[in-house]
This record gives C-alpha cells, structure tokens and sequence, in this order.
C-alpha cells in the first residue's frame, strides 16, 4: 500500500502540462530580455504587411491596381484590384491581410518602445533600437497613405501591461496628407535618436514627397549613398517566409504587364502576349516588357508558361527569381531619384537629366546590390552582350516652359517606374501625379476596356477592412476609392 499511496495521489494531467514558448502574453513580455524578440516580432508584421507573408500584400496589391501586373486567376479580389473596382469591404479585398499586419506592426512597435524606456541598458543601444521603433512606424503611416483611401483609422491601446479590448482608445481616421505628417514626426523622432539611420531619411522623404515638399524630401536623403539599400528578407524556410511574387508569379496569379490600358483598334491589347508592342493607342500603363530594360527582367513562367487560367500566359518578374529573394524597400537610388524630382520642380532640367544618367552608367553595380539574386534576361544570356542602359537627352529641349515640364515629368516617372519596379512605390507615384501634379486619374492608371472583359472602373486606392466597422470613430462613408 505505501507503494500504491503516491500513484493514487498522482495527478497524471499535471505531468503532461507544458508551456508553449511561442503562447506568450503581453505581460509575459514586460522585461529587458523580451526587447530583442518584441523588435523583431514588430519588424516582422510590418513584413507581412508590405511584401507579404508568402501570399498577397500591399506589394502585390499595388501591382495590380497599377500597370505592373495583371491578374491571371479567378479570385475576384484579384480581378477587382487589376480592374480597379474594388470590392465592398463586406466581401473583402486582397489587401484586407495587409491592413492588419500593418497595424498590428504598429502596436507592436510600440510596446516594444515602452518596455525599451522601462528597462534601460547601454544607452546608445537603446537609442538605436528605439530608433528602428520609431522608423517601422513611420513606413506603416506611409504604406497605408499609399495604399489605402484617405480616411484611415489609428486606434490604440495602453502601451504596457495587458492587452484589454475594453482600453481601446478608438483614434480619429486620418487623411493622406495627415498620415504623412504623423509618419514624418515618427521618422523625425527616430533620426532625433539615431542620425544615422539612412531608413528613416529615406522614409522621411518618401513622406514628404507624398506630400508634394519636394526641396524638403530631397534636403532628407541627401546624405544617404547612392550604393545604400534596405530589404525586406524573405526565405525558402516556410510559406510565411516565401517572396510572395516569385510565389503568386509562379502559381500562375500574375504575370509582369505591357501597355494596360492600351487598345487595338477598339479591344483591349492583351499585357500577356509573347511579343508585346512598345506603343498603343490610349495606353496609360508602360510598357514593361517590351522596353526589354534590365531592371525589369522578366521570363517566362515555367512548364508551360501558361498562368492558372490557361488561356492567359504568364510572365515571371527575375529580379525575384527564387523564393529567397529579398525584397528593397528603400535605397540609394530611390535616394537620388527623389533629388532628380525636386530638380525638376526646381527647373534646373541639367541636374535631372544628370542624376539620371549617373544612375543609368552605374546599373550593373546597382542591380547587383538591389537584387543581388537577379537572373538578368537583358542582353540575353550566352550572347555575349553586357548590361547597360543608354545616356538620356533633354526630352524638354526646344519645347515650351510648360510642354518641356510635361515631357520631363514623363521621363522621370518612368525612370522611377523600371528602378523601383514592384518594390511598392508605384502606386504612390500615380496617386501623386494625380493629387500634386493634378493629372486626371484615368490618363494615369489604366482605363477603358480590360483584356479579360468589361472595362476598367475608378478607384486607385483601397478601403479599410469590414472589421472597422466596429470602430465608432470610423465613418465608411468617407472612405473614398476614386480619389488620390
């Protein structure tokens, strides 16, 4: 019996209860210790936010609403963004997923702020981690101007201790030009921090031009080199870690665009044709593929080439070519590209057109470090041929004041266009030639018939998701898709 006694008294459920280390509470994070992993979890979000978490994001959204990509499934979330008919957010759209990860990036970057305050170590370490805090929040309050309409809201809950639904403070929906301020004052913040960090400048000035403060975004970045980038890691690991383009490309869910918009006498030229034409009538969306540029290499997608709806080909983008391949959200070049626009707004049209070209005599050294895991397809391999782009000319000369700005402005957004091509600054390049530069918005994004059928509609933004609906502060109706 005094054998049997402890098996009795034995609770057999205790002996198999463990705890999760990945199930942790927000209080269980309140020490120095949780820094490094309450960083890396907010970085992480915003990842998922931007580029993606393996699947679809604000990268691929503003592909598609855009003239980069076009659809080649059936999802009608797909057909609505590269349509530009957004659905209601009762039915959801591609970039409800993103909405969250972004502001859960946010939240996130916030608590990890105050328990950096509350438990202080090396102070110059801190100042830097505070910094990279500060600098994941500005580019939420930038992607989410970029991409969304401009009635946005910002909730928030007390930044330490437990997390209650009942604390939510419900925040006012900010405008586009109110987002960017906020992001600039969180990007200010960080540099106040840490003066070095090259991220926030450039987020900072990619603010700031949203914003149309062109002297001011250039004054940013101007110290930032030319040979300086950021990327957004991505991995073979897992789904969650894929590079979510060479994923959705290679399932057959886009394909890189040609002249949407464009039409052959009164039907819509198809973006996926094995030989796409340089021009078309009406066309409002570039010609990606058949500039043959080296920074938008493209190939066609494996087997069959065909995307998920055979009938319709697809075209991979190689400056992704592998589930590994990271994605640039800021760098040098964007750095340069945003002083060859105040330039331009400067009307010194010597120093655009130099920058530019200082840019273009530089492009295999910069390609290398943009997309180090690039399969160029221009000049083709095994043909002996060497990457290179051409000086530009002055489109502008002998032209007018006024018809030497148009051609200039064309010029540089295209150049803006082929170097951050589906990195995410495309979208908010249209929306800014359409709020700052006052272009109607159908001259800009593609419009009039869809390959696929029907027509393109109006929008050029996205909403919020359903679920903020619940925010009493939140008013639907003043979300407005059709306007930048």
């Amino acid at each position: 019996m005094a054998l049997a006694l402890p098996l009795v008294a034995c609770d057999t459920d205790k002996i198999v209860e463990v705890e999760d280390p990945a199930a942790r509470r927000p209080e269980d994070l309140n020490n120095a210790g949780s820094v490094p992993a309450l960083v890396q979890g907010a970085f992480r979000q915003f990842v998922g936010g931007y580029s993606g978490f393996g699947g679809d994001s604000f990268l691929s959204a503003s592909a598609a609403i855009t003239d980069e990509t076009y659809y080649g499934d059936t999802f009608t979330t797909r057909l609505a963004a590269d349509k530009r008919i957004v659905q209601s957010p009762v039915l959801g759209n591609i970039t409800d997923g993103s909405f969250g990860n972004l502001q859960q990036s946010r939240l996130n970057a916030r608590r990890a702020f105050a328990v950096v305050n509350q438990f202080p170590g090396n102070p110059a370490a801190d100042a830097a981690t505070k910094a990279q805090l500060r600098t994941i929040e500005g580019y939420v309050y930038v992607t989410l101007s970029e991409g969304w309409c401009g009635n946005v809201p910002f909730s928030v809950v007390p930044d330490e201790g437990p997390i209650d639904p009942t604390a939510i403070d419900f925040g006012d929906a900010l405008s586009t030009v109110q987002m960017n301020d906020t992001a600039v004052v969180r990007f200010n913040e960080a540099l106040a921090l840490n003066a070095g960090n090259n991220l926030a400048k450039l987020g900072k000035a990619r603010a700031l031009l949203n914003k149309g403060e062109y002297a001011a975004a250039a004054a940013a970045v101007s110290g930032v080199s030319t040979l300086y980038v950021f990327r957004l890691e991505h991995s073979a690991n897992t789904g969650a870690e894929n590079n979510p383009m060479f994923s959705l490309m290679g399932n057959g869910r886009y394909g890189v665009s040609n002249l949407e918009g464009g039409l052959n006498g009164a039907s819509a030229i198809n973006p996926s044709l094995i030989n796409p034409p340089l021009t078309a009538p009406s066309a409002e969306g570039l010609p990606f593929r058949a500039l043959q540029d080296p920074r938008v290499p493209f190939a066609p997608k494996p087997g069959n080439g065909l995307c998920f709806t055979t009938s319709i080909r697809c075209w991979l983008n190689n400056n992704y070519p592998t589930l590994d391949a990271d994605v640039p959200l800021a760098s040098g070049v964007e750095a340069r590209l945003i002083e060859a626009e105040a330039a331009l707004q400067a009307g010194d049209a010597a120093t655009m057109i130099n920058t530019l070209n200082t840019l273009r005599a530089n492009v295999v050294t910069l390609l290398s470090i943009l997309y180090p895991d690039q399969k160029q397809t221009f000049p083709p391999p095994g043909t002996g041929g060497t990457v290179q782009l051409a000086p530009l000319s002055d489109p502008g000369a002998g032209l007018s004041a006024a018809d030497a700005f148009v051609a200039r402005r064309s010029l540089l957004f295209q150049e803006r266009a082929l170097w951050l091509y589906n990195t995410g600054h495309r979208l908010g390049d249209l929306r800014r030639l359409v709020r700052n530069y006052g272009l109607p918005s159908n001259t800009v994004f593609p419009s009039g018939p869809h390959f696929r059928g029907g027509s393109y509609g109006n929008d050029v933004n996205f909403p919020p998701p359903f679920q903020e609906n619940n925010n009493p502060q939140y008013d639907p109706a003043a979300c407005h898709t059709t306007q930048a």
